[in-house]
């Protein structure tokens, strides 16, 4: 069907938070795909923490004289291609309208929305720019640049790039909260290395394969081998790691990665168990 601005405001303004993207390319499958069959849509990036939204409002742009195109669904979450083997968000409960009228006008008097663009080259908008700043804390503390890898300023530069790329890179793979507590407040999450920063490769630094997203107290436990995860995810805890230090992590048998690993995922775990964790 035909959605205009009268048909949009009274079919879906009622307070939801909605995130907007605006397509001005095509995309390829692997980067955008919707499913009529399964009302579902499916990219392979999505700039924003889940948290902020409720509703996805997709809206891409008419070419050749065609009225535009407009999904709207419900959030849903990250998953995995088994297929291509990338990881991609997916909206559920999608429905595809056409539209006559364009972006601004259709959505740009129904605040507080917030806009984000599918392709790296499209030119940032102000709320990227604000997720960039809470979501990719520019302080060196979260971002964990190691002390050997910054010898000169030109390097430094260098890493923390390769390191705010990780960090927005865990924000996606694990929803924007800590991966084993669900805590979500940013400034107290760290991107955790699961094979150390100097034993890994260029590649390897920057794989959301190769990190978890942990509070403060939980990666420095992580990162000096005091904790580590099994196969299934649950916690392994040193013997060097006494009761009362334990207990003051706030540290429980029962603790689990909230999602299952990848299998490039667990390969990078068993190196953290054979050669990080401290039996």
């Amino acid at each position: 069907m035909n959605i205009d601005k009268n048909e949009f405001s009274r079919r879906f303004m009622d307070g939801k938070q909605a995130v907007m993207v605006y397509l001005t390319h095509d995309q390829s499958a692997e980067a955008f795909r919707f499913s009529e069959h399964s009302a579902t849509l499916s990219t392979g990036f999505w700039p924003t923490p889940r948290s902020e939204y409720e509703r996805v409002i997709v809206y891409k742009r008419p070419e050749h004289g065609r009225s535009a195109l407009v999904w709207i669904g419900d959030r849903a979450g990250i998953i995995r291609d088994e297929v291509t083997g990338l990881w991609h968000y997916r909206a559920k409960n999608v429905e595809l309208f056409e539209a006559n009228e364009d972006f601004k006008t259709l959505f740009g008097l129904h605040p507080p929305q917030r806009v984000r663009y599918l392709l790296d080259s499209q030119t940032p908008s102000g709320p990227v720019s604000y997720y960039q700043r809470e979501g990719v804390v520019e302080d060196d503390d979260v971002l964990k640049i190691p002390s050997f890898a910054a010898t000169t300023a030109t390097r430094l530069q260098k890493v923390r790039l390769c390191q705010q790329k990780f960090r927005a890179a865990l924000f996606l793979r694990w929803e924007s909260v800590c991966a084993v507590t669900g805590v979500g407040e940013s400034l107290l999450l760290r991107a955790s290395h699961i094979k150390p920063f100097s034993k890994s490769t260029d590649a390897e630094r920057v794989s959301a394969h190769n990190g978890l997203l942990l509070t403060a107290g939980l990666d420095a436990l992580f990162d000096k081998g005091f904790v580590s995860f099994d196969a299934d995810g649950c916690i392994l805890q040193s013997k060097r790691l006494d009761t009362y230090t334990a207990a003051t992590f706030a540290l429980s048998p029962n603790m689990r990665l909230a999602n299952e690993l990848t299998d490039e995922g667990n390969v990078f775990m068993t190196y953290h168990r054979d050669n990080v964790f401290l039996e």
